[in-house]
């Protein structure tokens, strides 16, 4: 299964070393065990793990066919969960530091441990709090070269969350479900009033029985972002840019 998992990686334009894929054999026997206690994730089955976690993080790879990556990258992951796409990003990624945040410490918790048993702790901060607050915190704000989340619904708030915490020029990247024309469309306010332009869409498919087919959206910061934002969580939820 781990043969399979680096060849299928290999068509994300990441390849994986001995010692890397070692590190996803830990992850995946951390994380099954942890959520035994507490629930993270639907199921451990390793091939679903394979498929709907490890590989769907890495399709951040084809990013290199649109955008710079070889260097080193400050990156955040606004709902980081059970670690994805943020720890398998890092693993894949050596030079690479990470910004972990999510606002239930359960999860943050599991990723302390996680980074710990990893050895990648020093290249990863992680933050129980939630983002809207976060990102007013100046050593934190227009600080990251890239934003990721898969944990979020409409675009419109994601866009509102993220881009705050990006530098100039930098990307946030969304990982989707093949997402409607509307969805993009709805978010063209919020990207313009946050300082951000879509920069493309990029489709993938998973594999499985049915090859599951997904989109990295990606939002481009061009322009400093009002000061204003994000708002507080409950003005986001009742009034969606």
């Amino acid at each position: 299964m781990w043969e399979y998992f680096k060849k299928e990686a290999e068509k994300f334009n990441i390849s994986l070393n001995s010692e890397q894929t070692e590190q996803f054999k830990l992850f995946y026997e951390i994380l099954k065990d942890y959520n035994e206690k507490v629930n993270l994730i639907s199921s451990t089955d390793l091939e679903f793990l394979i498929n709907r976690h490890f590989l769907d993080s890495l399709s951040f790879g084809i990013l290199k066919d649109k955008i710079e990556l070889n260097k080193k990258l400050n990156i955040i992951d606004i709902g980081i969960g059970g670690g994805f796409p943020g720890i398998p990003l890092i693993i894949a990624f050596p030079e690479w530091k990470l910004t972990a945040v999510d606002s239930i410490g359960k999860k943050t918790k599991f990723i302390d441990i996680l980074t710990k048993k990893l050895g990648i702790n020093e290249r990863v901060e992680v933050i129980n709090a939630r983002a809207e607050e976060l990102a007013h915190k100046e050593e934190y704000r227009c600080r990251f070269d890239f934003s990721v989340s898969r944990a979020f619904g409409g675009l419109n708030v994601l866009v509102e969350l993220c881009l705050p915490f990006l530098k100039k020029n930098g990307y946030l990247v969304s990982y989707k479900a093949k997402t409607p024309d509307t969805e993009v469309n709805l978010s063209q306010n919020a990207m313009k009033e946050l300082g951000g332009v879509l920069h493309g869409i990029l489709n993938y498919t998973l594999p499985s029985e049915n090859y599951i087919e997904r989109n990295l959206i990606i939002v481009k910061k061009e322009f400093d972002t009002p000061s204003v934002y994000p708002r507080k969580a409950n003005l986001i939820k009742r009034k969606p840019l």
